[in-house]
């Protein structure tokens, strides 16, 4: 039975854009493939407006997976891989702004606990599951009115 697997990116706030190839890509994706997926190559990339950071502690992966036995929610704490500021681009229509990127994958415990879910869904019948990747802000200045958040899973 064909799964339909949906990458939806959780925005704190701003927009979401999910590129046309990446939603054709997953839209035949089936349970073989995530059982297939290897944990440790799981990558998330959270691109900020300056100065607005991340708080690291707090960035999760999350998995809802709904299965005859019903819903269940995992979250899987990611660790940073890489920390990049980029400057800000003065083009000749648009002005970039500068901004924060964070490249995270799953910490230790978190490999393991997503074998585990895969094992999970292995041994099932069916299901629809859902990814997400959480945070929080870290050391918000105050006179921030609005921010551009970007997710990428790749």
């Amino acid at each position: 039975m064909k799964l339909f697997c949906f990458f939806i990116v959780f925005i704190v706030s701003g927009c979401a854009s999910i590129p046309l190839s990446t939603m054709l890509k997953f839209s035949s994706y089936q349970k073989s493939d995530f059982v297939a997926i290897k944990p440790a190559d799981i990558r998330a990339k959270i691109i900020l407006d300056q100065p607005i950071e991340i708080d690291i502690e707090k960035v999760e992966l999350g998995l809802e997976v709904e299965t005859e036995q019903g819903d269940r929610v995992f979250k899987f704490p990611l660790s940073l891989l890489e920390r990049r500021a980029i400057p800000a681009k003065e083009g000749w229509f648009a002005f970039d702004e500068a901004k924060n990127e964070y490249t995270l994958n799953l910490s230790a415990e978190s490999v393991q606990n997503f074998q585990e879910v895969q094992q999970l869904l292995t041994n099932t019948n069916g299901g629809n599951f859902v990814f997400s990747v959480n945070s929080g802000f870290d050391n918000l200045p105050a006179d921030i009115q609005s921010g551009y958040v970007r997710i990428n899973c790749c």
